[in-house]
């Protein structure tokens, strides 16, 4: 196995909520091992609500969500409901085992959390990794109800959540870097007496934090864009790979 040199970037913009989980398969399916890693970043429009690979769908009111002109996906990976609303979503696919990533889920997560906390420090933010989630929060429907193991909060509120597919020595990561409070919205949309229905907003609110309140003003897409090259950058250095924009293909 040759050993990549060049991180391949897709700054994808925004797409419907199908569009962006079809091509994170795309790009899993495609990879080979020892080729280049890819890190591709992007954002939903409109807002969309995915749920993990083995969710189950029963809990969502499928009418609000379409009355609210969001879309429904299901996500190649695992974990729990997102609303993508206020956020940058960021995708990684490589090797594992391999050098850039390490041998294992464990490792790929670390290497991976190293470039987003040097992202968020970069900010001025005090980012750390969690250490994890008691078993009642993890039953739960909502990924930002909590901050499970491996994602990054700041000052103990959660920022950053991540799920990880491996297949075939490669793997496919993708998270969402929350940017705004459009997130706190998704109880709304789980019919009555599922678990997380009645989570108050601002117990939502007080478990997790936003670039938005990191930065102190309101982002929009074009912000957004301006911060993935941030990203872009805190990733190469910290994967010690040449930055490659690549267009879409």
């Amino acid at each position: 196995m040759t050993e990549p040199r060049r991180l391949r970037v897709l700054l994808d913009g925004a797409a419907p909520g199908a569009v962006n989980m079809d091509r994170d398969r795309e790009l899993l399916a495609a990879h080979g091992p020892g080729d280049d890693p890819i890190l591709r970043l992007y954002r939903w429009s409109p807002p969309a609500l995915s749920l993990g690979y083995n969710q189950d769908s029963d809990a969502f009111d499928r009418p609000a969500v379409a009355a609210a002109g969001l879309d429904i996906v299901r996500r190649p990976t695992g974990g729990r409901a997102i609303l993508h609303a206020d956020e940058l979503t960021y995708a990684v696919v490589g090797s594992s085992p391999g050098p850039v990533f390490g041998d294992s889920l464990h490792a790929v997560y670390m290497t991976i959390n190293r470039a987003l906390v040097a992202f968020l420090r970069e900010l001025g933010a005090a980012a750390e990794i969690s250490d994890g989630e008691s078993r009642d929060e993890a039953r739960g429907n909502l990924c930002f109800r909590s901050a499970g193991r491996y994602e990054i909060s700041v000052d103990g509120r959660k920022l950053v959540g991540s799920a990880q597919r491996r297949t075939g020595g490669c793997f496919l990561q993708h998270g969402s870097i929350l940017a705004g409070p459009g997130h706190l919205d998704l109880p709304h949309f789980l019919v009555p007496g599922a678990a997380g229905a009645n989570t108050p907003r601002q117990v939502l609110a007080a478990a997790t934090t936003d670039l938005a309140q990191v930065l102190g003003r309101d982002l929009d897409g074009d912000d957004l864009d301006e911060l993935g090259a941030v990203v872009m950058r805190c990733f190469a250095a910290t994967l010690d790979l040449e930055p490659v924009i690549a267009g879409l293909s």
